[in-house]
C-alpha cells in the first residue's frame, strides 16, 4: 500500500497492530513523558472544549481514536476556503499530526476537537519526476489561518515547512498570524528539519517549535537558535536504523492504522496539545497568559539553541515558572518505550520504497529498517500498535526489516519502507494495521 506524506519527509512501514476504539486509555510513550504530558492530565485536565486548527493535508476523521472529535473543517488548498471534508488523497501527515494533538490514545490533549483545515495539496508526478508531492502556497495557509480564527479555533497547528515555498517570509502570513495573535489564538509553527540556525520569522506572534530525541538533546535534523520559542519531543531514529517506537513520535496514521515519526512537525504538535490542556484548564485564560506558561516554565535543553527550553506540560498547567521567559510574550493585540498490549493484529500490509523525503517503518518488529536520510523540513512517522501502560512487558517477536521496541509478540508482518513525497521532512517508521476495537475508561 502506498502512502504519500506531505509535509515533513517520511519513511512508512506497514505492520499489524490492533485499533483502539472509543474510551481508549492514554497510551504511555517516552515522548508524552518527556513532555511531562501524562503528569499534567493527572487531575482529568484534558483540553474538553477546546478547538484546535490542524492546518496541514486532509485528515482521516474517521480513525476510531478520534472518537467523533474531528469536526467539519475546510479545503483552503486552492487559496480560498470551502467549507466541508476534504477528499481524501496520497498525502496523509495530516492525520499523524493531529492525532498527536487530540487523538484518545496518544493525543497530548485527548478530549480536544480537531478543525481539519487543507491547506496542502497532493500534486502528480510531472514529466521530470517520479513521484508525486504535497505542496502548498502562502496564500492557502494565509486563508486557512482566518478560516480557523473564524470558526474560533484557540490553537492553529501548522507543521509545514518547505511544502509550502517562503512560508516563513511572506508578509501574507505574517498578517494572518497578527490577526490571529489578537482574535485571542496560539499559532504554533513547526520549526523544520534543515538542521541550521533559524532567524526569526512570523513577526514574532508565533511559538516556533524545535524537535528534541529522547535524550531531551536537539535532534540532529531539527533547526535551530535565534527564532526558536520552544523544543518538544519530535524523535531521533537511530542512524541505520529507521525510526522505532522508542525514539520516534507514536500517533495515528490514516485507515485505522498508527504509525511512528520524526521531525519537528512531531514536535510541534506537542506545544499545541499543551497550550489545548492550558485553555482547557481555565476557558478565561488569554493568548499571552497560554504563551508566558508554556515559555517560563520550560526546561533547559542540553546545548542550548532551543529558545526557552523544552515545553512541560506538568509546570504548564501548574504554573509553576521555572524563569522568566526570555523574552514576554507578544501581546495579543500585536526512556524506554512501555511495552503494547498483546491484542491480535488482523492482518499485515506493505508498501512500494518511493523516492522523496519521508521515512515511514513498521511498527514493533525486531531488525532494524534502513531509513531513508530526513529532509531538510520537519518530521518522520512510523505505525505502531497502542500500548497499555499496565500491560507486563511480553518477550518481542522478530518481524521481517522492523525495529524492536519491546512490543508484543504477534504475527510476522511485513515491514516496508517507503520513502514519502513531500517538500517537508518527515520520517515515518513503523505502520501497522489495526482492525480489532477495544474499549478502556479513560481519566478525563
Amino acid at each position: 500500500m502506498a502512502a504519500l506524506v506531505a509535509l515533513c519527509g517520511l519513511v512508512v512501514a506497514l505492520t499489524t497492530a490492533p485499533v483502539l476504539a472509543d474510551g481508549a486509555a492514554a497510551q504511555r510513550t517516552w515522548h508524552a513523558d518527556q513532555a511531562r504530558v501524562p503528569d499534567a492530565r493527572a487531575a482529568g485536565r484534558s483540553g474538553d472544549g477546546v478547538l484546535v486548527a490542524v492546518l496541514d493535508t486532509w485528515v482521516d476523521a474517521t480513525h476510531p481514536d478520534f472518537e467523533s472529535r474531528v469536526v467539519t473543517g475546510a479545503d483552503c488548498s486552492s487559496g480560498s476556503c470551502r467549507t466541508g471534508t476534504a477528499p481524501p488523497d496520497p498525502c496523509t501527515h495530516g492525520t499523524h499530526v493531529a492525532g498527536t494533538v487530540a487523538s484518545s490514545s496518544y493525543g497530548v490533549a485527548p478530549a480536544a476537537r480537531v478543525l481539519p483545515v487543507k491547506v496542502l495539496r497532493y500534486e502528480p508526478p510531472g514529466p521530470l519526476a517520479d513521484e508525486g508531492s504535497c505542496t502548498g502556497t502562502t496564500s492557502s495557509v494565509a486563508a486557512g489561518i482566518r478560516y480557523a480564527v473564524q470558526k474560533g479555533a484557540r490553537v492553529i497547528n501548522l507543521s509545514l515547512g518547505t511544502s509550502v515555498p517562503g512560508l516563513s517570509s511572506a508578509t501574507s502570513i505574517t498578517s494572518a498570524v497578527d490577526e490571529a495573535a489578537r482574535a485571542g489564538a496560539v499559532v504554533v509553527f513547526a520549526a523544520g528539519n534543515s538542521s541550521v540556525p533559524l532567524s526569526d520569522s512570523y513577526g514574532g506572534n508565533a511559538l516556533i517549535v524545535a524537535a528534541t530525541g529522547p535524550s531531551g538533546r536537539l535532534a540532529s535534523y531539527s533547526q535551530r537558535g535565534l527564532g526558536v520559542t520552544l523544543a518538544a519531543p519530535g524523535g531521533e531514529p537511530a542512524p541505520g536504523s529507521g525510526c522505532t517506537t522508542s525514539r520516534c513520535v507514536t500517533s495515528l496514521f490514516p485507515s485505522n492504522k498508527y504509525a511512528v515519526a520524526a521531525g519537528t512537525s512531531m514536535a510541534a504538535p506537542h506545544v499545541s496539545g499543551i497550550a489545548a490542556l492550558l485553555f482547557g484548564q481555565n476557558p478565561d485564560r488569554t493568548r499571552a497568559d497560554v504563551v508566558q506558561r508554556l515559555r517560563s516554565t520550560a526546561r533547559d535543553v542540553p546545548g542550548g539553541g532551543a529558545g526557552d527550553g523544552l515545553v512541560d506540560a506538568r509546570a504548564a498547567l501548574a504554573g509553576t515558572a521555572v524563569r522568566p521567559a526570555s523574552e514576554p510574550p507578544p501581546a495579543t493585540a500585536a526512556p524506554d518505550p512501555v511495552p503494547a498490549a498483546s491484542d491480535p493484529p488482523a492482518r499485515a500490509d506493505g508498501g512500494t520504497p518511493r523516492a522523496d523525503d519521508a521515512t515511514t517503518g513498521a511498527a514493533p518488529p525486531a531488525d532494524p529498517v534502513q531509513p531513508g536520510e530526513l529532509p531538510a523540513d520537519d518530521g518522520a512517522a512510523v505505525e505502531v500498535a497502542p500500548q497499555d501502560p499496565a500491560a507486563v512487558p511480553p518477550t518481542t517477536t522478530a518481524v521481517a526489516d522492523a525495529p524492536d521496541d519491546g512490543l508484543p509478540p504477534g504475527p510476522p508482518a511485513v515491514a516496508v519502507a517507503l520513502v514519502l513525497a513531500a517538500a517537508l521532512s518527515t520520517t515515518l517508521t513503523g505502520l501497522r494495521s489495526s482492525p480489532r476495537e477495544r474499549r478502556q475508561d479513560q481519566d478525563r
